[in-house]
């Protein structure tokens, strides 16, 4: 749903949006989401985007691979410049408020676009079902949620995160 740049009234318009996306890559599920966003005319072709988008999408715990829903409640407050208004095409050292700025080419915007980004920067980087998830047991895979692992290398140090460095000290 584009839209036009000369649309959008001076005093700005809202939109209410109810939609499934793609977060991940094609071929996953599609994540409903729901978003009011309020779109106004800031100046110079700037577009000021502000409003709250809301999702549950489905993810893998990163400890026990188990999917969950995770939910998803954010604030989105971003302005939208046209492409033309960079310098010129040269490369220069991004400013601190040109981190914070989106840009739109041609005459016109997709607020989908924005929504989508907003998902996927709340989603977080290792999802964990539960912040007291035991996880896998790195020998035999047991999940060590659902029933307590036997075995007893665990511990050991040929098992540890640095156990491939005792080889590197041997030589």
């Amino acid at each position: 749903m584009a839209i036009k740049i000369n649309d959008i009234p001076a005093e700005g318009l809202t939109l209410q949006l109810a939609d499934k996306v793609d977060l991940f890559d094609k071929g996953t599920a599609s994540t409903g989401f729901s978003a009011v966003l309020n779109i106004k005319p800031a100046g110079n072709g700037i577009i000021h985007i502000s409003g709250k988008v809301q999702a549950e999408p489905e993810l893998e715990c990163s400890r026990c691979l188990k999917h969950f829903t995770y939910k998803i409640g954010s604030e989105m407050d971003i302005d939208v410049s046209p492409l033309s208004a960079m310098t010129g095409g040269h490369e220069h050292e991004l400013a601190g408020g040109e981190l914070e700025t989106e840009f739109y080419q041609g005459d016109e915007i997709e607020p989908l676009d924005f929504v989508k980004e907003q998902l996927l920067i709340s989603i977080p980087m290792v999802p964990v079902h539960s912040p007291d998830c035991k996880g896998l047991c790195p020998v035999c895979g047991t999940d060590r949620n659902l029933a307590e692992c036997k075995c007893t290398n665990e511990g050991k140090e040929e098992f540890g995160p640095f156990s491939g460095l005792k080889d590197l000290f041997k030589k």
